[in-house]
């Protein structure tokens, strides 16, 4: 069901309650009211017959009396006994025996009506006073059909606009929810707009009601998000067919030239060694393309324990010594520092970040590994002597496939640009960042953990 069809039967059913309720309240008043005023009117008589029963001074006298004041009172019952009997008992009514049964343990009023009449009726019990001692019965009933024929009326005048009211209240229910959900409605209109061709489309959080601004704000930003993955993940598929295209054209182009004449054997194993090396660069980026997605889009850490940064990364040293000697480098590890997170990924970050270093340090220098803390938690810092790294490329560095090595070589030591995007998302999932500074020929790169 929808909302609108919702709100509306919502509405008409308020509607109706309201009414049914101010209806029973008229009706239960109004009825009220007659039996006062029926009520009433019998007092009257029987304050006739008390009259009469003061002035008497025998039960003749009596009996006279009362047909003297009595007579010609329409629609009025009366029955006067006493301890001889009944003195007296003239109306145009007939009391129904189940009234009068009624009565005759009572000396409440009593309300009774049938398919032909209503009346209301009530007993009352006279003291005969000093001239003679004693107590009469006074029956007195008041015809009130002019009464239920107006209630009869009010009813079906009440039911009549209950159902009218019902009705347009329905009808106006209906007409405010549509205009009270009309920006629900354009919030569905742009939302339905929206598509991987269209992601800029966002909600109007401006000109919807004040209830609903959270929620359009809420969904911009989630749209906001969308887009952002969405277009990563578009530049990850583009930098990923870019990226694999040269290794498979250098393939097919190697496999093509060795099979174009007959070769002797050394010529076959110099293309399968370059085959070889291009398959395992290829193999290489691809490997690091999954970490990288799969590190991007983690939300939380699969394992977090305690790590010794000063000992992960003189346990990597080593597997750079051989490197470095190439290159005369010497790799020093200084400091104290401890963080929570998981130790292949924090090891895969040192790694990178030695490797970019010892890859671009001048010859004969120092690569520095420093850990120290912060204001915020513990910092390792790898520093080293190369060329400087101008500031507008800082952030461009942490892109996917960057090089700033001209012409991007593809030598054997050269990466793919993979590192320090890898290095990036894993600072992330820790909650940490990564950044660069360079100055006075000393580039440093450093992993802040935030541990406060």
């Amino acid at each position: 069901m929808s909302l609108t069809a919702r709100l509306t039967i919502l509405f008409a059913g308020v509607v109706a309650l309201v009414l049914a309720g101010f209806s029973t309240l008229v009706f239960r008043e109004t009825s009220a009211h007659f039996i006062e005023l029926d009520r009433s009117l019998l007092m009257s008589k029987v304050h006739l017959v008390e009259e009469a029963v003061q002035a008497s001074q025998t039960e003749d006298d009596l009996r006279r009396r009362l047909a003297t004041s009595t007579h010609g009172h329409d629609g009025l019952y009366l029955r006067v006994s006493g301890h001889s009997g009944v003195l007296l008992e003239q109306g145009d009514l007939s009391m129904p025996d189940a009234v009068r049964e009624g009565l005759e343990t009572s000396l409440q009023g009593l309300a009774w009506r049938d398919t032909n009449g209503s009346l209301y009726a009530q007993r009352f019990v006279l003291d005969l006073g000093a001239n003679a001692p004693g107590q009469i019965s006074v029956t007195a009933a008041v015809d009130t059909s002019h009464h239920r024929h107006f209630l009869d009326d009010l009813t079906l005048k009440i039911a009549g606009y209950a159902l009218v009211a019902v009705l347009a209240g329905t009808l106006l229910g209906w007409m405010a929810s549509r205009g009270g959900l009309k920006p629900l409605t354009a919030m569905k209109a742009r939302a339905e707009r929206l598509s991987a061709q269209h992601l800029a489309e966002r909600m109007p959080a401006e000109s919807v009601p004040r209830e609903m601004r959270e929620l359009a704000l809420s969904l911009n930003n989630m749209l906001d998000r969308l887009q952002a993955d969405f277009e990563r993940l578009s530049a990850f598929s583009s930098d990923l067919a870019h990226e694999m295209r040269t290794p498979v054209s250098n393939l097919l182009t190697a496999a093509q030239v060795t099979l174009a004449q007959q070769r002797t054997p050394q010529d076959y194993r110099s293309s399968l060694a370059t085959i070889s090396e291009e398959l395992q660069r290829l193999a290489r980026t691809i490997s690091d393309m999954l970490l990288l997605a799969k590190t991007e889009n983690l939300h939380e850490l699969p394992l977090r324990e305690p790590v010794d940064l000063v000992a992960e990364a003189r346990s990597i040293v080593e597997f750079y010594e051989a490197v470095a000697s190439e290159k005369y480098l010497t790799i020093g590890v200084d400091g104290v520092g401890e963080v929570a997170g998981d130790r292949l990924m924090i090891r895969r970050a040192i790694s990178n970040l030695l490797s970019n270093a010892v890859r671009h340090a001048d010859a004969g220098s120092t690569v520095s590994i420093v850990v120290r803390p912060s204001d915020t938690g513990v910092v390792l810092a790898v520093s080293n002597l190369g060329p400087h790294i101008p500031v507008a490329s800082h952030q461009q560095l942490f892109d996917r496939f960057v090089r700033l090595s001209p012409g991007r070589s593809r030598d054997a030591s050269e990466g793919v640009g993979l590192g320090l995007p890898i290095t990036k998302a894993i600072m992330h999932a820790h909650h940490g960042e990564v950044t660069v500074r360079s100055a006075d020929g000393v580039n440093t790169f450093a992993l802040e953990f935030t541990t406060r």
